[in-house]
């Protein structure tokens, strides 16, 4: 599906940069417009495109006012571990502990995975179970994670937590062997800033790896603001393959790979937004279905780009 290009009806937030290359914005080319699917909150928000670079990016920013209504309590604290909680394991905890298993062996971070145990960082890891499977092989893991909610569930897990930010970490330079991002980069105010802190941290030959949404993917193209793995406007930016090897490059790093593929929920959920305007259908059978679909994912990322870009780097 084509999207039409054309210029924002007002002009941009006032003083308003590119988060990627810093250019200042006058006229920036809109992509699409849209709204928060998620939460149902008010708000009309636009896809523009850097006039330098070309990243895409969302406005209007997101205040910190804003937050409470845009980030449900649930959206970054997730559900707790059932064993950190009491609550019996179920089917959905095992298929999800087999996810993170892959995802850490064989998806984006398979490069790191390869590597001998060492100190790991876990850029925005929430209630830690990421992280927790890197900590169950031997791996020395911290994260750093701006819900304290969320946070205070990572700590249980035993992943050393900070809450905050990059600016906020106490770690000095050269603190880790490897450094993750797992959908947290387009949540970031300033990704080359936090891509410059997140260099600095790394040992020389450390890995750093991202995963996030793939705005050149055929998802996005098929179903434009419906598409599932837009999230305005939580998501604050929205990287393609030549997007995201620019910011990392200008953060010093050297970018090694670069990859994609379809995430599970996907098309279901995209399909909800276009009929629906939103999710009316989740729970245990939107995960079933998910993994029943995977197969047709696979095939699809043979033939044109998933909506999930990877890529690793060294320093």
């Amino acid at each position: 599906m084509a999207l039409a290009i054309e210029t924002p009806a007002t002009d941009p937030q006032s003083g308003t940069r590119c988060p990627g290359c810093g250019a200042p914005q006058e006229r920036p080319p809109v992509l699409l417009r849209g709204g928060d699917r998620l939460t149902g909150a008010e708000g009309d928000f636009a896809v523009v495109a850097c006039e330098r670079c070309g990243l895409a990016f969302t406005l209007p920013r997101l205040r910190a006012e804003d937050f409470e209504t845009y980030y449900p309590e649930s959206y970054s604290a997730y559900d707790p571990p059932a064993s950190s909680n009491g609550r019996r394991r179920t089917p959905g905890d095992l298929l999800d502990g087999l996810r993170l298993e892959v995802i850490a062996r064989f998806g984006p971070f398979r490069r790191i995975w390869q590597l001998p145990p060492g100190r790991l960082l876990d850029v925005g890891c929430g209630a830690g179970q990421l992280a927790g499977v890197f900590l169950r092989h031997g791996w020395d893991v911290a994260g750093v994670e701006p819900s304290e909610q969320a946070a205070e569930h990572a700590r249980g897990v035993g992943v050393e937590t900070i809450t905050g930010t990059l600016a906020d970490v106490p770690w000095p330079a050269a603190s880790f062997d490897a450094i993750i991002f797992n959908h947290s980069l387009e949540h970031i105010e300033d990704p080359a800033e936090a891509l410059i802190d997140a260099a600095r941290l790394l040992r020389p030959g450390g890995m750093l790896a991202i995963a996030v949404p793939n705005f050149g993917s055929w998802h996005r193209r098929a179903f434009g603001s419906a598409w599932f793995q837009l999230d305005l406007p939580r998501h604050l930016q929205h990287f393609d393959r030549d997007s995201l090897s620019s910011v990392v490059r200008r953060a010093g790093l050297r970018p090694v790979s670069v990859g994609a593929a379809s995430m599970r929920p996907s098309p279901i959920g995209s399909l909800q937004y276009l009929t629906f305007g939103r999710m009316r259908y989740e729970g245990r059978g939107f995960r079933i279905l998910a993994w029943a679909l995977a197969p047709l994912l696979a095939l699809s990322d043979r033939i044109a780009e998933g909506d999930c870009l990877h890529l690793t780097a060294e320093r």
